[in-house]
């Protein structure tokens, strides 16, 4: 009897109440799933759209164009050597990362063999005015000679014209006529003889004169060279690379050292064809040649590592860099220079702008007309490259809305161009664009959707009719709701 007790009892728990506990839960479930639904023939369902709404504003600023760029060197200057040596002295403060200055001296070339060459032109200078001055005094002879025979000739020649006068009168022997003859020619030759050397001299002193200025410049050049055995920085900056040491030789035009001047400063970027029209204010061609971009004044901003801190530089747009347009970024390389690479305010972070560091430029453009500011949720993708906006014309109250709600009429708005996202500057969000209405109808004032319907899925179309409510007045019901909900806790 016991055993057939403890039978029943197993079996009930083991199936009779699982089963039973399984229909109760079916039961509550679908006493829960029941509602009763009210029928009014009175009320009618209203699928008019809903969207929020916001205007479109005026944008009365400069455009600031952003971009990425690099800091880069003004400068990097390969310091060599003018002459050829062995390297006897380098200045300590000759290692790469040294700050230097311009004229301090960092090496010294052995300068042996130039004193020589220096003390061997100085003799051949001296020789050659020696041998002038001989010149000088051997043509200061020869005309005083050319003077007395020419004094000789001219009295021989008085002699003959006296005797043939007499030959006209009396009768002389013809000999004495002929040796007086003889004797003219003699002292003529005589005097054309110095008027040759004189001339011959007179070359000959042409080539000494010619011969002294020779041994003056190899003079100079042998001094110049003594001097440039002393190399001295030519620039302020900072040492970047070393490439020779003491008591190594060193071929002339070898490079010692390469110098960093840091005067200035440059960053590389890069900008967008269609970013030119709004920094110039006009149209611009790219110039292929790396011509001017009106040094325009450019924000350098550099963020440190972990620190929300900007340091700020002020450069100038200057040219572009290099030529024509980058063919994988489609974009025109320009070059930024700072003329003040050292910063003077207190401001934390890097005092000096260096290579190396990667810098935001916010370029100021020239102030245009006829921009707006298009709220960024208004957007909606129309092709591949251009957007679409829907506006909304009409305001007629819609009813049960409190006032809080429109109607209106949907226009589809096309051809206009987005021209810089606009950045908040609490959160850091691009939370609107702008933009140039172009060819679209697009003004300040007009009311443009922010938001698609919810639960509506047809989807918006030119022409249709929407109930809206603006952005502030969303705002505005929030807070109301909140302060009336606060009101009945109290």
């Amino acid at each position: 009897m016991t055993k057939t007790s403890d039978s029943i009892k197993r079996f009930v728990t083991q199936y009779i109440a699982p089963s039973l506990l399984l229909f109760a839960g079916v039961a509550i479930v679908a006493s829960f799933g029941k509602r009763k639904v009210a029928s009014d023939d009175s009320l009618s369902i209203d699928d008019t759209p809903v969207v929020h709404v916001q205007t479109v504003g005026p944008y009365d600023s400069a455009v600031i164009i952003e971009a990425d760029g690099l800091v880069v060197p003004f400068r990097e200057i390969q310091l060599a050597t003018q002459v050829s040596g062995i390297v006897l002295e380098k200045s300590s403060n000759c290692r790469a990362g040294n700050e230097v200055q311009k004229g301090q001296e960092l090496f010294k070339i052995d300068p042996t063999d130039y004193e020589i060459e220096l003390r061997k032109c100085e003799t051949q200078l001296d020789q050659s005015k020696i041998e002038l001055d001989e010149l000088s005094l051997d043509i200061d002879n020869t005309v005083k000679l050319l003077e007395l025979a020419q004094a000789d000739s001219d009295l021989q020649k008085k002699e003959v014209d006296r005797l043939e006068e007499i030959a006209t009168k009396v009768v002389i022997p013809q000999s004495d006529i002929d040796r007086a003859k003889r004797t003219f020619l003699t002292a003529e030759q005589n005097r054309q003889q110095l008027d040759n050397q004189q001339r011959s001299l007179a070359q000959r002193r042409y080539r000494l004169s010619n011969s002294v200025k020779l041994a003056e410049i190899q003079l100079e050049r042998a001094k110049l060279d003594l001097q440039r055995t002393t190399i001295n920085s030519t620039v302020s900056g900072r040492i970047v690379r070393e490439v020779v040491e003491q008591d190594s030789f060193a071929q002339k035009g070898s490079t010692l050292v390469v110098i960093q001047d840091h005067s200035r400063a440059e960053v590389r970027c890069k900008i967008r064809i269609s970013d030119l029209e709004w920094i110039t204010g006009q149209r611009v061609e790219v110039d292929q040649s790396g011509g001017s971009l009106g040094n325009l004044n450019v924000d350098v901003v550099y963020r440190p590592e972990n620190s929300r801190e900007e340091c700020l530089w002020v450069g100038r747009l200057e040219r572009f860099d290099g030529e024509g347009v980058e063919s994988d970024t489609h974009m025109l390389p320009v070059r930024v220079v700072i003329d003040e690479p050292q910063r003077s305010d207190a401001a934390p972070g890097p005092k000096r702008i260096v290579r190396g560091m990667y810098v935001t430029l916010r370029i100021t453009g020239k102030k245009q007309d006829n921009l707006v500011t298009v709220p960024a949720s208004a957007l909606r993708l129309n092709t591949r490259t251009s957007h679409r906006l829907w506006r909304v014309d009409g305001a007629v109250p819609t009813k049960n809305s409190d006032g809080q709600m429109s109607s209106g009429e949907l226009q589809k708005i096309t051809g206009f161009r987005l021209i810089r996202p606009v950045i908040n500057s609490e959160t850091g969000i691009r939370d609107s664009w702008i933009v140039d209405p172009a060819e679209s109808d697009l003004r300040p004032g007009d009311t443009i959707t922010i938001s698609n319907p919810q639960g509506y899925p047809k989807g918006l179309q030119a022409g249709m009719m929407v109930d809206y409510v603006t952005q502030s007045q969303l705002l505005e019901s929030t807070n109301n709701s909140a302060t009336d909900q606060g009101g009945a806790n109290e």
